[in-house]
């Protein structure tokens, strides 16, 4: 069986509350996994145990932000809405939307011939926070901003096509 590499830039984001990111997306990474030993006390000495409860690091992303800033707008207005912080119509209006307040995630990562390989899928996940927009005309080459965006999410599945 001939087995290639994985590609780091064979990937499409899919986020069903953030329709105008799809196009934008430069970076995802696959969160970290971990657990964390549980301690058994002897009179000798202390004998750790696999762990009982797998804990996800956080889902990254970073976008390019068009013109219209529509896509930094989807997030901008999500985390506004479940944090209400001029009333409390924000959080309804988020709440009755037909998204609600979380949406699921779909990184799918292609093979060498561009099918479909790998599907990693977020569930309900929530923006934790967006990074700063910088703007800068000192720079003698057009850098177009990004953003980067952290989400929090369950848990996460992988499925192999």
């Amino acid at each position: 069986m001939n087995m290639n590499y994985l590609s780091p830039i064979e990937f499409q984001l899919t986020i069903q509350r953030m329709p105008n990111i799809e196009f934008y997306v430069q970076k995802a990474s696959i969160p970290s996994l971990s657990t964390s030993p549980v301690e058994k006390q002897t009179p000798l000495n202390r004998i750790y145990e696999q762990g009982d409860k797998i804990e996800y690091g956080e889902f990254n992303i970073t976008f390019t932000i068009d013109e219209k800033m529509s896509n930094y707008l989807e997030v901008y207005r999500w985390l506004l809405g479940y944090s209400a912080p001029q009333t409390t119509d924000q959080y309804k209006n988020l709440k009755e939307d037909k998204y609600g307040l979380k949406s699921d995630i779909s990184l799918l990562i292609v093979n060498s011939s561009k099918n479909p390989n790998i599907n990693v899928k977020f569930y309900d996940c929530f923006p934790l926070s967006i990074d700063e927009i910088s703007l800068d005309t000192t720079s003698n080459d057009i850098v177009y901003p990004e953003a980067n965006v952290s989400f929090r999410y369950n848990y996460f599945d992988i499925t192999v096509k």
